[in-house]
């Protein structure tokens, strides 16, 4: 018994499977009837030695065992696409693709030379960048849908699954639209922060972690605050509605380079632990995501 028998195809299902829940659902996506995916779906589970999913009446949950193979499984897809594709750009004699994960930080003023750096020798290269916060972003270094991120290594994730390479620091600035009435302060006390609106990272990620810290310290008692993760949001938000915003120190000087806001000089940095390179650890990467990878380990934050 084993899983020599499993296809590709197989894999699909049993990820469409933990997914939705339904033999019905899944069948119809796969063209095929609900009792001929019920029998497929009792021969993987003879060939596995494992039962992967428990029926219930409202439908098909996954067992342990078939958690890790549809955690697996998700893996084994991600990479036969990313296979597939890279066969196509060979083909069409271009460079081939990288796909990377960023923490907002690090974009202003690492990625972005870094970047320069390879666009220099390698042009054609096809890079996709996700940008999010770290948990989420190794989650898809882990399912191999990234070949590795910029960012931190959160408590709840076991730092030896990953290799792990410093390359920057980070401070966090409170920045307000230009004509906010904290903007024309030259420097902005603790009394001045209390009672204000804030436009804040959600509860649970690790930025939220170190401001909610800093304002229980400092005794600030926001008016009200708005969690969002979409720096897009956050802007109109404090644009418009007046609320203060916290960005990492490279992204709000940029942004006060280009006149969109003020960042305050409160009393104290809000200083959080640095970033690093971060990939999953003896994980054998493709040439053209080894030569990025590499670029970026030689690339220190400014």
């Amino acid at each position: 018994m084993g899983l020599d028998g499993f296809r590709l195809r197989h894999l699909k299902m049993l990820v469409a499977l933990g997914e939705h829940g339904k033999l019905g659902v899944v069948a119809e996506m796969f063209g095929i009837s609900q009792p001929a995916l019920s029998r497929t779906l009792n021969e993987l589970e003879q060939m596995s030695g494992h039962q992967l999913f428990e029926r219930h009446n409202r439908g098909l949950v996954p067992t342990p065992q078939g958690e890790v193979i549809v955690r697996h499984a998700k893996m084994l897809i991600s990479e036969a696409q990313r296979a597939e594709y890279e066969m196509v750009v060979a083909a069409a004699g271009q460079g081939g693709s990288v796909a990377f994960g960023t923490i907002m930080t690090p974009a202003a003023d690492y990625v972005a030379p870094a970047l320069k750096r390879i666009f220099e020798t390698h042009p054609t290269i096809d890079i996709s960048i996700a940008v999010g916060s770290s948990d989420v972003l190794l989650e898809d270094v882990l399912n191999r849908r990234l070949d590795f991120a910029v960012c931190r290594i959160p408590s709840g994730m076991n730092p030896l699954w990953f290799d792990y390479l410093p390359v920057g620091q980070e401070t966090l600035r409170v920045i307000v639209a230009v004509d906010h009435p904290l903007s024309a302060k030259p420097v902005v006390t603790e009394d001045d922060l209390r009672h204000q609106s804030w436009v804040l990272q959600p509860h649970g990620s690790f930025l939220r972690q170190v401001i909610d810290d800093f304002i229980r310290r400092h005794g600030i008692v926001p008016a009200s605050v708005v969690s969002t993760s979409d720096a897009l949001l956050t802007m109109l938000l404090m644009l418009q509605s007046q609320r203060l915003g916290i960005f990492a120190e490279p992204v709000a000087a940029l942004l006060e380079r280009h006149g969109l806001v003020k960042a305050l000089q409160i009393e104290g940095d809000i200083s959080v632990p640095g970033f690093g390179l971060v990939k999953l650890k003896e994980r054998e990467l493709s040439a053209s995501a080894e030569l990025v990878y590499n670029v970026f380990a030689t690339t220190r934050n400014p």
